[in-house]
């Protein structure tokens, strides 16, 4: 369990005696494809972080779902409501049989007491991380489709250090607020250039720099 929280980005700085620690308060919870894990209606009591499988989190309006984010494994998620013990903005479902673990709120801050330095690099984190989520918005928002795509993959092969990444073309299209049909034409110019190959639910980037340069 320690050797997979160690790989967790908002878990990276700490020590393997505060993992331990961390370990000891957590729940084990084992869901099945579909399942809901929380929703807006729900008041945050505690923190998850994702072992295996994967979550995406989304909002409703109208009947008509938004995808926010897809979590793979490991990740640690619902952080924000989590700290204020409010209700949840959004809504998380397992997209596969997964297993995530879960802190409690009340345990997680005591622990946090006991040990200022928890808190202090979870913060450090949490704020790079909100810086980088912040430019990724404001750099979407200023694309045409070719660099959102193109953007979009760079993106997730920097994050998982992997030429080959999982890319399901609805789930990307309501991500990046284009339609499925446009997503497609888009790597299929992606796939002509020679900069991509896609295998199934997998794209494999050929050409880095020509990638790079599309995003911009």
């Amino acid at each position: 369990m320690i050797e997979v929280l160690k790989k967790v980005k908002l878990l990276s700085g700490l020590s393997e005696k505060q993992l331990k620690k961390l370990e000891e308060i957590s729940i084990l919870k084992k869901y099945t494809k579909g399942k809901i894990i929380f929703n807006p209606s729900q008041k945050a009591e505690g923190f998850y972080i994702l072992l295996k499988g994967k979550v995406k989190i989304y909002k409703t309006k109208k009947g008509k779902e938004q995808i926010l984010r897809i979590f793979s494994s490991p990740v640690f998620f619902g952080e924000a409501a989590g700290f204020t013990g409010e209700n949840f903005p959004v809504w998380a479902e397992t997209l596969e049989d997964s297993e995530i673990l879960f802190i409690s709120r009340k345990q997680f801050l005591e622990l946090m007491r006991e040990d200022p330095e928890i808190a202090i690099k979870l913060l450090t984190i949490m704020s790079k991380r909100l810086i980088y989520l912040t430019n990724l918005i404001e750099s979407l928002s200023l694309k045409d489709a070719l660099s959102k795509v193109s953007f979009y993959i760079l993106k997730k092969v920097e994050e998982t250090n992997d030429n080959e990444i999982e890319f399901r073309t609805n789930i990307v299209a309501m991500q990046l607020g284009l339609t499925k049909e446009t997503v497609s034409r888009v790597l299929s110019k992606l796939k002509l250039m020679e900069v991509i190959k896609k295998d199934g639910n997998k794209v494999k980037v050929l050409n880095k720099k020509a990638l790079s340069e599309l995003s911009e």
